[in-house]
């Protein structure tokens, strides 16, 4: 697996879906966990030139739930969806194929992105004690065309 961010530059990015559902009100003090999970999905464009440009999906769900509850009971539940578009400014043209073998490597790029458009959520549905980590582990689970991290 190659470092994309070596090749690659983010060119844009576009939220394209944010659903949040508080079930009930949440005390200050309220203990209660939260699951994260972060999907990314390649997909391919048209490219304007010679230069190769490829679309990611990333599709962040976070779901809370009361120490002791049921995960399956969800306190409240965040989805954010944004797209990212990277164009490779530097070495040979990589295809498709070894993009996406590779697109795993983004996850150090997008989910910092990511967790800058859900603290504002997190603060308004009144969990400002909801601590996403700023970065997360180096190992993930690799499905067919999706990384997902817990």
């Amino acid at each position: 697996m190659i470092n994309l961010l070596d090749q690659f530059a983010l060119a844009h990015t576009q939220l394209t879906r944010l659903n949040a559902d508080l079930k009930e009100i949440v005390a200050q003090d309220q203990k209660f966990g939260a699951k994260v999970e972060l999907k990314l999905t390649p997909s391919e464009m048209k490219s304007d030139g010679e230069v190769p440009q490829y679309q990611v999906t990333a599709r962040m769900l976070c779901r809370g739930h009361r120490e002791g509850a049921e995960a399956q009971d969800p306190l409240f539940t965040i989805e954010l969806v944004l797209q990212a578009v990277y164009r490779q400014f530097r070495g040979e043209p990589v295809n498709f194929q070894t993009f996406t073998a590779s697109h795993g490597s983004l996850t150090r790029q997008l989910y910092p992105l990511i967790h800058h458009q859900l603290q504002p959520v997190f603060k308004q549905f009144g969990l400002d004690q909801v601590k996403l980590p700023y970065d997360l582990p180096t190992q993930g689970s690799e499905t067919a065309g999706h990384r997902q991290l817990h």
